[in-house]
């Protein structure tokens, strides 16, 4: 499986509103650039609405943990939603407890309920239903 993310768009014009979409292992390029797009929003005074596709997410190498430690007051605080398509039960259960504890807002889509996370990313509304 190839390795990579790419942002992808969700057919909005909010600059606020950011797409990615990760395929194999996340490297710490990946949260690079995802730091890089939050850091834009926050300078201009929002938070970020984040979609996040893990259909073809396969773990992460050592270089995320570095990152996301080096920028966990953007991560943390610059987030107000997070959107994650995800396809394994195991990861619905992780981002329903991560929820819990954070001050932003984590949801787990199915693959095939991914035209509700982009609704529910783009509109601000609650989910009707996640994946359990």
């Amino acid at each position: 499986m190839a390795t990579g993310s790419e942002f992808v768009d969700l057919g909005t014009d909010d600059a606020s509103v950011v797409g990615m979409k990760v395929t194999g292992k996340a490297t710490a390029e990946t949260i690079t650039e995802l730091v890089e797009r939050l850091e834009q929003i926050q300078g201009a005074g929002k938070k970020a609405r984040l979609y996040l596709d893990l259909t073809a997410y396969d773990g992460y190498d050592l270089g995320v943990v570095k990152e996301k430690l080096a920028h966990m007051g953007t991560l943390w605080s610059g987030i107000e939603r997070c959107a994650y398509v995800v396809d394994k039960g195991w990861m619905a259960t992780m981002i329903g407890l991560v929820d819990a504890v954070t001050p932003m807002h984590l949801r787990a889509f199915g693959s095939d309920q991914d035209a509700d996370a982009r609704a529910w990313i783009l509109s601000g509304d609650e989910p009707d239903e996640t994946i359990n």
